[in-house]
């Protein structure tokens, strides 16, 4: 199995550090990101070169993206970030995600041209007084493929992981049996509709009374298409706690005690009944589970996928044990879950 990812990609999910901070910080707007990125580049001398396609590989791994610019005179690569404000303000993992891309860049860059060493510049840039400032460091290009390798073993081995995991999920699902010998009245009629719904991928709005198994009715027939159709998540929405209840005594009858399906489940919960300290800010100055969230959050994942039902209270026991936020484990794991149960409005 090979895989293949882009650079941000990479290291948003290997790289990330540091505290949890949702402080809102004013920044620039797409346009305004972009209109930046050619302003820093048309300063540049001749010679510059500006969005360098990079492509490399690590084992079964392909790792591609653009860096911003080469200076081949100065034997210097540029990551550009634009901002708004105060720059002395700027978040730490921020700055610590910045330096992984740019490091990443720096190597394939390394890699492409031979070079034994690289200087790097963060350069960031401010698109209401169009002022730069630059934050400088050389590195060995051996020291860069460390950082990347390094990167590279922690998204294979959870890739690998993923894809064991959805082997098994697929398998199992393609053998399950509804839980029942027969279906109620209207139920088959029901499951065989939510089937060929999600089979041509076209719409369905269905009416049903009460008691005939609705909820049964349209978590079974997804689930049996997962293997041929090549789903990957199944949302399940609805408008009260009650809902969610319903469908996950559902899931559970889906197999018996001796054999539980492998199949991740994730209940999501409002923010407001899942912070433990409703009176502090999320952020690592205020809340003790912001605080080195991104630190303690591989641990926690993992703790999180050994648990196959990830009900509101298995969440939370998980995430006061690892000492991070109920709430944005939670946002965290609808990643990688099967299925999520949760409120109509976690679609909008």
């Amino acid at each position: 199995m090979s895989y293949r990812v882009a650079v941000r990609a990479l290291c948003e999910f290997t790289a990330k550090q540091g505290d949890l901070d949702l402080r809102f910080t004013p920044s620039p707007t797409a346009q305004e990101g972009i209109a930046g990125h050619g302003q820093v580049a048309a300063r540049r001398g001749e010679g510059y070169e500006r969005e360098v396609a990079l492509e490399g590989h690590y084992r079964n791994l392909q790792v591609r993206g653009r860096a911003d610019g080469y200076d081949p005179a100065a034997n210097r690569l540029e990551e550009v970030k634009t901002y708004r404000g105060d720059l002395t303000r700027q978040r730490d993992n921020h700055r610590q995600l910045h330096w992984a891309q740019a490091k990443v860049y720096g190597c394939l860059l390394c890699q492409a041209r031979g070079l034994p060493s690289l200087s790097i510049a963060l350069v960031y840039y401010d698109v209401v007084t169009q002022k730069e400032t630059a934050i400088v460091e050389t590195f060995a290009a051996e020291s860069l493929r460390a950082f990347f390798e390094t990167q590279c073993e922690r998204f294979i081995d959870w890739a690998e992981q993923e894809m064991a995991h959805r082997a098994c999920r697929d398998q199992a699902l393609d053998a399950l049996r509804f839980p029942y010998r027969e279906f109620r009245a209207g139920q088959r009629q029901l499951a065989e509709a939510v089937y060929k719904a999600v089979c041509t991928g076209t719409h369905l709005m269905a009416q049903a009374p009460t008691g005939i198994g609705k909820t049964l009715a349209t978590l079974f027939p997804p689930l049996k298409a997962f293997p041929g159709q090549k789903l990957d998540k199944l949302f399940f929405l609805t408008a009260k706690t009650p809902g969610r209840r319903l469908a996950l005594d559902a899931l559970s009858r889906l197999a018996p005690s001796d054999a539980p399906l492998a199949l991740r489940v994730l209940e999501l919960v409002a923010r407001d009944k899942a912070c433990e300290h409703p009176d502090k800010a999320c952020h690592g100055e205020s809340c003790p589970l912001a605080k080195g969230f991104y630190d303690r959050l591989p641990a926690a994942r993992a703790a999180a996928l050994s648990r196959p039902h990830l009900t509101q209270a298995a969440l939370r026991e998980i995430a006061l044990q690892h000492q991070v936020c109920p709430y944005y484990l939670g946002q965290e794991m609808a990643r990688w879950a099967d299925v999520v149960i949760g409120d109509y409005n976690y679609y909008f």
